[in-house]
């Protein structure tokens, strides 16, 4: 009976085939009978895009996607699938044509065929379950990231197609250039593509997407369009010199203010911020002193910057009690946990309240996701004392 049972599972899932692990809530077929079931199911589609030897794709396998909480909800809303960019030729033609350049990326696409939305990086469980909720509400409110056709085969210029060719030296700027001198439609999917390997837009371009900035989140998506915003940005920056002076920089930032929206002052005044007074002038606390002074909600900012100030943080106490400061209106309950491990065990001695409150936090997290959690709990037990 048992082996009936699974011959009639399978059938009913044929002519798609369940993936090798038998657990998993991934299943592969070709992209004809993938969409086929979402249609069949009225789900949107997930698609997980990797490859052998990525360590954040093996941490979303092995950490994220088995988490009961996180299978459960995507067998019950969406088609899952997945595909290695490097071993299967679809998955490279997904990455030309939605333009993928880091793995693993995760996107989501309705059964219609419009892209939902896209991810990427390790996200801890609780957030990819966030990221994976969020979509649904986007499908159920028809809310798509409607500048990419329907169409999965890319129909972009050849010079656009080699850069991801293996072994690419790169792009033609040239033919980079020709295009967008010849495109009337700034806005068209592969216009926007080639806007995104361009070394340097042309003037008529950089205003319109900074004037059009809104448009260009709702048609592609905030991460593909800070990839130009921030090679903007990079370029304002070439016009001041890495020795520091305040006052030169203040000006500039009052200048920069009346070029970008309010919507994205936060992020770029942080970006300039970030990239000039600490990668560029080698100030860090400069950085620090006006990252406490303009603090921002981007944990992640926090999170990375930890690693590259970590030697000076443990030279310098002064450097060390800015970082906190920094961090500490920033920092939430939904913060990750490596982030929150980070700020409480540096805390410790300095401030133990805001270590136990870190903690606590930390080992909550910890919990849920099934970790060890004895080094918390003793951590937790000494401030206690």
């Amino acid at each position: 009976m048992k082996h009936v049972a699974k011959a009639l599972l399978l059938a009913a899932l044929l002519p798609v085939a369940v993936m090798a692990q038998e657990k998993t809530q991934f299943i592969k077929g070709s992209w004809e009978e993938i969409t086929a079931r979402a249609r069949k199911e009225h789900k949107p589609i997930f698609i997980d895009t990797y490859f052998e030897g990525c360590h954040a794709c093996k941490d979303m396998e092995v950490k994220v996607f088995p988490r009961p909480e996180v299978k459960q909800y995507m067998e019950e809303n969406y088609v899952n699938t997945g595909f290695d960019v490097f071993k299967e030729k679809f998955g490279m033609d997904l990455c030309v044509k939605y333009y993928m350049r880091g793995f693993p990326t995760y996107l989501v696409i309705a059964e219609n065929g419009e892209l939902i939305n896209r991810g990427i990086g390790y996200q801890e469980p609780d957030r990819f379950l966030e990221f994976l909720q969020e979509n649904v509400a986007r499908n159920k409110a028809g809310k798509y990231l409607s500048g990419f056709s329907t169409d999965v085969v890319s129909q972009d210029p050849a010079f656009y197609k080699a850069l991801f060719d293996k072994g690419s030296q790169g792009t033609d700027q040239a033919a980079v250039a020709a295009y967008l001198g010849e495109t009337k439609d700034m806005t068209a999917e592969t216009t926007f593509k080639v806007m995104l390997i361009a070394k340097e837009l042309p003037a008529a371009y950089r205003e319109y997407f900074i004037r059009n900035r809104a448009e260009y989140v709702n048609r592609f998506g905030e991460d593909l369009s800070n990839t130009i915003l921030d090679r903007l940005l990079a370029k304002d920056l070439t016009v001041l010199s890495a020795t520091y002076d305040k006052t030169v920089f203040d000006n500039f930032l009052q200048q920069q203010q009346q070029v970008y929206s309010t919507a994205d002052w936060t992020y770029v005044r942080m970006y300039y911020a970030e990239n000039y007074l600490y990668r560029k002038c080698k100030q860090a606390k400069t950085f620090l002193e006006f990252a406490v002074a303009h603090p921002d909600t981007n944990d992640n900012r926090v999170r990375y910057m930890s690693f590259y100030l970590g030697p000076d943080l443990s030279r310098d106490p002064s450097l060390k009690e800015l970082y906190i400061r920094w961090a500490a209106p920033v920092l939430t309950k939904k913060s990750s946990l490596e982030v929150l491990q980070t700020l409480a065990y540096m805390c410790k001695d300095a401030n133990k309240e805001q270590a136990k409150k870190y903690f606590t936090w930390a080992l909550e997290k910890a919990t849920a996701f099934g970790q060890n959690t004895d080094n918390l709990k003793k951590s937790l037990q000494e401030l206690s004392i």
